[in-house]
């Protein structure tokens, strides 16, 4: 039974990630595996905030014809060296009969070794070996970088074309001040997830997927100025046509464009017609 093994990082399994999951899957190989690491303990540029959660990333990677998802501990490897990880790791745990990787992947303690080094030592074991080249969009490589600083910068539309998907937020429900309802304008409430790239503070066009089901929504992402008190960020979903108690629930928010930034009003009458501005305008979309 042949396994062709896929290597690498895959924050965000965006679409230079999927162009290496298609060769996964035309590797014809009877089990299709992907090893990646706990991107929380890559530490090797620094902490840095993340597209995918682990739970996000190993559920694109079997969306898109894995059959297995390995996320190791890298600090269990960073300090082996490229024979090392290819004997130990490649050949001798993992039994690969192929291994795939990008065309800048690198191993080997302080990444020392590189797609060529791989490609050799393939060889030289007898296993098959496929480079995957950078896909490059614009003229720019589609990385988890570029993508990152779209999302922080507010620019969704085009990280979600790079994505191929919209960039999501998942949390619990949580209470808030409830000064929303009192304007008859009901929002769900998360915390930001410490680890996740958030974009810009701001009002956006969302979509919120609740118990499976999608609905039209404007998210607010930001401090809220305009109340006094805690100015800790918080994501508030207004969700259109919805009103049950969600309370405890996880739900996910896909962000679809940027529309305006937070901004402080001296009345709360100014507040709500400009939040119902932002509706209206949600509404008129087709996204």
């Amino acid at each position: 039974m042949a396994k062709a093994v896929l290597l690498g990082v895959f924050d965000g399994v965006h679409l230079g990630h999927k162009a290496a999951l298609d060769e996964l899957v035309l590797s014809g190989a009877d089990r299709k595996c992907v090893y990646t690491f706990n991107t929380e303990s890559v530490t090797t540029k620094g902490k840095r905030k993340l597209l995918s959660t682990a739970a996000e990333k190993s559920e694109l990677l079997l969306a898109n014809g894995a059959d297995e998802v390995i996320s190791a501990d890298f600090s269990l490897v960073k300090d082996m060296s490229a024979e090392e990880f290819f004997n130990e790791v490649l050949v001798g745990s993992l039994n690969a009969d192929v291994i795939i990787c990008g065309e800048n992947f690198r191993f080997g303690r302080g990444a020392s070794a590189s797609s060529s080094d791989m490609k050799a030592m393939c060889q030289k074991a007898q296993l098959g070996f496929k480079e995957v080249k950078t896909l490059l969009i614009d003229g720019e490589a589609v990385s988890t970088t570029r993508i990152r600083r779209l999302v922080e910068e507010g620019s969704l539309k085009k990280a979600n074309e790079l994505l191929g998907r919209p960039y999501s937020i998942s949390g619990e429900v949580v209470h808030g001040n409830h000064i929303g309802t009192s304007m008859g304008i009901k929002t769900l409430n998360m915390m930001p997830d410490d680890i996740k790239a958030l974009p810009k503070s701001g009002v956006y066009s969302t979509r919120c997927i609740i118990d499976n089901k999608l609905y039209k929504s404007v998210t607010d992402i930001g401090t809220k100025p305009t109340v006094a008190g805690d100015q800790s960020m918080i994501i508030e979903t207004h969700v259109f046509d919805f009103d049950d108690d969600v309370y405890g629930k996880t739900v996910r928010v896909e962000f679809l464009e940027y529309f305006r930034s937070e901004q402080k009003f001296d009345t709360f009458d100014e507040l709500k017609q400009t939040i119902l501005n932002d509706i209206t305008r949600r509404k008129e979309s087709d996204l």
